[in-house]
């Protein structure tokens, strides 16, 4: 030790050769933030992806529903016998007209 001077490179060096397993928890400890992040982050990308197809099903799921609605009221009796009457120009018979057809 001249002058009182230090090669500080040189106590570095074996500090860290003294305190190896002090240096290997602060790796891991380390590495394991970053795993902890990067699963953090990819936890929220498929929460927001989720949430976007329970929305996008939401609304198919409403308009299957709407669908069926103009399905049931287009096969209505009362809307079919009233295009059948206007478009087609049928009428209903009267029942002396009415013929029943049976098969044996």
């Amino acid at each position: 030790m001249r002058d009182g001077r230090f090669n500080l490179a040189k106590e570095i060096g074996q500090d860290l050769l003294r305190y190896k397993w002090l240096l290997l928890l602060v790796i891991v400890t380390v590495c394991s933030a970053l795993l902890v992040i990067v699963t953090t982050q990819g936890t929220r990308q498929l929460t927001s992806e989720y949430n976007e197809l329970m929305a996008e099903q939401d609304r198919l799921d409403i308009e299957w529903r709407h669908l069926l609605l103009e399905q049931n009221t287009l096969m209505e009796h009362s809307r079919i016998e009233l295009l059948a009457r206007d478009k087609l120009g049928m009428k209903r018979p009267a029942p002396a007209e009415e013929k029943l057809v049976m098969q044996k």
